[in-house]
């Protein structure tokens, strides 16, 4: 029954290499291997460093473009990358927020994300990110859609508030003002009156 609802191969190829994605991010001390047709589009150390998992997962020029990014509120911690604003991207799709080690979607923490950008990047573009956030197991519910990945925080403010400080102190922590130093040139020495011969 379930095979009348299949989608191309390249589709549900696409739809798995997903899943194995979110998997490597979320368990860095594990190594992934994926391959489609063959060919090897995914292996991750396992090394344990989130840093080496998003740099398997998602490429060299995403991962040199990121910066660390920590931080803790009440009963919240966050940690993990964001990107620099002139790194940001033409769409969400490098946005990747895992709670408590699960892949899941929020507005709340992608409202959060983006207002911490605000003034920061260029209109039409969006920051990337690959956020853990360890939680109290009672402060969310992950029963309100039927993939688990939508949930629900019992205090949305105090999670927004969590990952906009986190990441403005990792945007503020690299922003580096350009200073304009003029130094007038050095006054030639003046060379002297000629002398009419005696």
């Amino acid at each position: 029954a379930r095979q009348k609802f299949l989608k191309r191969d390249s589709a549900e190829g696409s739809a798995v290499f997903a899943v194995v994605q979110h998997a490597a991010l979320s368990h860095p001390e594990v190594s992934f291997r994926f391959l489609r047709e063959g060919k090897e589009e995914l292996n991750t150390p396992g090394d344990g460093s989130l840093q080496s998992a998003v740099y398997a997962v998602l490429g060299r020029e995403i991962a040199l473009g990121l910066l660390p990014c920590k931080g803790s509120g009440e009963d919240i911690s966050i940690e993990g990358f964001v990107s620099r604003p002139v790194c940001c991207r033409g769409s969400r799709g490098g946005q990747f927020f895992f709670v408590n080690g699960r892949y899941v979607k929020s507005r709340t923490m992608q409202a959060a994300l983006e207002q911490a950008y605000r003034n920061q990047k260029m209109v039409g573009k969006f920051p990337a990110c690959v956020l853990h956030i360890t939680t109290r197991l009672n402060g969310v519910d992950v029963n309100v859609h039927p993939t688990k990945t939508e949930v629900k925080f019992s205090n949305e403010k105090k999670l927004f508030d969590a990952v906009y400080y986190a990441v403005r102190s990792a945007l503020e922590g690299e922003e580096r003002h350009p200073t304009l130093t003029f130094t007038p040139p050095a006054k030639p020495d003046r060379p002297a009156p000629l002398r009419d011969a005696a």
